[in-house]
C-alpha cells in the first residue's frame, strides 16, 4: 500500500514529471485492478468530481488514481494470510513486488534528474514487500 500511496502522491502533485508517466506505472503496479479502473476512471471521475474547467486536485483525485492499488494491496493481503496461500496469488505477489522494485531502480536511474530522488522509496516499498512475502512463506513451512 505504502507503494501505492507514494506514487499517487508523486504523480499528481507533479514530482514524477508528467501524470502520463506515473498512470503507465499505476497501471503496470495495479494489474489486473488497472484494467477494470481504465473502464471506470471517466464515469468515476465525472460522477465524484464533476466537470471541472480549473486543475485543481481535489481528495477524490487522490482516491480515483490509487484505488486499483488499494484494492489489490487488500486481495492479495487476505490471499497470503490464508492458511495455504494459492500458488497463483503468491506468483502474482512476486510479480508485483518485482514490479516495484524495478519501477524503482527505473525512476532512480532516469535521465531526468527531478524525478531521480523519488525512485528510492519505490525500491525501499519493493524490498519490503520481498521481505514480506520471504516471512508469509517461512511461516507457511511451519505451520505445515
Amino acid at each position: 500500500m505504502a507503494a501505492v500511496a507514494l506514487l499517487t502522491w508523486a504523480t499528481i502533485n507533479g514530482h514524477l514529471g508528467g501524470y502520463m508517466y506515473g498512470r503507465i506505472l499505476i497501471t503496470v503496479l495495479t494489474f489486473p485492478a488497472s484494467l477494470l479502473n481504465l473502464l471506470l476512471d471517466g464515469p468515476l471521475r465525472h460522477a465524484l468530481i464533476g466537470e471541472t474547467t480549473t486543475d485543481e486536485i481535489s481528495a477524490w483525485s487522490y482516491v480515483i488514481f490509487a484505488w486499483p492499488g488499494l484494492l489489490m494491496a487488500l486481495i492479495l493481503t487476505w490471499c497470503l494470510t490464508r492458511h495455504r496461500p494459492h500458488r497463483f496469488t503468491r506468483i502474482v505477489s512476486w510479480t508485483l513486488t518485482t514490479a516495484v522494485l524495478l519501477s524503482g531502480i527505473a525512476i532512480t536511474f532516469d535521465q531526468w534528474a527531478p524525478r531521480r530522488p523519488y525512485g528510492w522509496p519505490f525500491v525501499l516499498c519493493g524490498a519490503g514487500m520481498a521481505i514480506g512475502l520471504l516471512l508469509t512463506q517461512r511461516a507457511e513451512r511451519r505451520t505445515g
